[in-house]
């Protein structure tokens, strides 16, 4: 947050000395990038507060809800620098391209570094706010390419409607990820199963358990960076009621642990009368 305060002020200083409406634009999104910063910092905050009796399942929705937030943000920031390039190339204006270059240019060494810290936190802890904060500030640098290719080729040329035009590409740019990225968060929003890789590996666990005869109504969620998963599992008839139990915990266990931490509830059964009721009642769907 306190990184992004200060490429604010060197994009909004090098917009007011050079007069760019690409430099302007990169500076409002940065501007957009603080109050993205402080609602992601909130939210992981948030999330990490243990389940209570209001929250049962936790709070890590809350990062999936900033997520959606910061890309609304960056979708809304995103048309009115539009707005403002289209003014700007209807009517075109001079601007001091050596002050937008150098200010460009100090920003986006900065925020090369930024960007390869948050990424890799993301990367470790599985937090989708700051996946969505890495995936903004990607964005960013690959804008402050484009501006500093605009601000450069007016200088080159003379043609100042290559600033707005450079603007304005690499503000689309930035829109179709934040789309993205909300359609990606669109699905653990509603509760979606987890990947098909992630399923693999619950079978896989569940199909090498010795004990284990057979398992059905499988049902799996994400909320923030925590997997939870239910389902039934059918043991031996003969087993005593403390064995049953003991192998149940011993599959939640190995489940968990191939999933990385996940949340596991198993309610198990007996196969042979399970079997025989669902012969009966489900005609043998499981």
């Amino acid at each position: 947050m306190w990184v992004t305060t200060v490429v604010v002020v060197i994009k909004l200083y090098g917009a007011y000395r050079s007069g760019s409406i690409s430099v302007l634009a990169e500076g409002l999104q940065s501007t957009v990038d603080i109050l993205m910063s402080l609602l992601a910092f909130a939210a992981v905050s948030y999330s990490a507060k243990p389940p209570d009796e209001r929250h049962a399942y936790g709070h890590g929705k809350a990062e999936l809800l900033s997520s959606a937030v910061q890309m609304i943000f960056v979708l809304g920031s995103s048309v009115f620098i539009l707005i403002q390039a289209y003014m700007r190339f209807v009517t075109p204006r001079p601007i001091a391209w050596d002050w937008g270059l150098a200010t460009m240019s100090l920003a986006r060494v900065i925020n090369l570094g930024l960007t390869s810290f948050i990424r890799q936190t993301a990367n470790r802890t599985g937090s989708p706010a700051l996946h969505s904060e890495a995936l903004h500030l990607r964005s960013d640098l690959i804008a402050s390419v484009g501006v500093l290719v605009g601000v450069g080729l007016v200088a080159l040329t003379g043609q100042n409607r290559l600033d707005p035009i450079a603007a304005a590409v690499f503000t689309v740019i930035a829109m179709v990820a934040a789309v993205r990225q909300l359609v990606s968060v669109v699905h653990p929003l509603m509760d979606g199963a987890l990947p098909p890789e992630e399923i693999a590996k619950i079978v896989h666990v569940l199909d090498s358990h010795t004990e284990v005869r057979g398992y059905h109504n499988v049902r799996t969620r994400i909320a923030g960076n925590l997997r939870h998963l239910e389902l039934h599992v059918m043991l031996d008839d003969d087993l005593s009621f403390p064995m049953a139990h003991e192998i149940a915990e011993q599959v939640e266990a190995e489940i968990s642990k191939a999933l990385g931490g996940a949340l596991v509830s198993i309610h198990y059964e007996p196969y042979e009368a399970e079997v025989a009721h669902r012969m009966k009642e489900h005609e043998g769907k499981l």
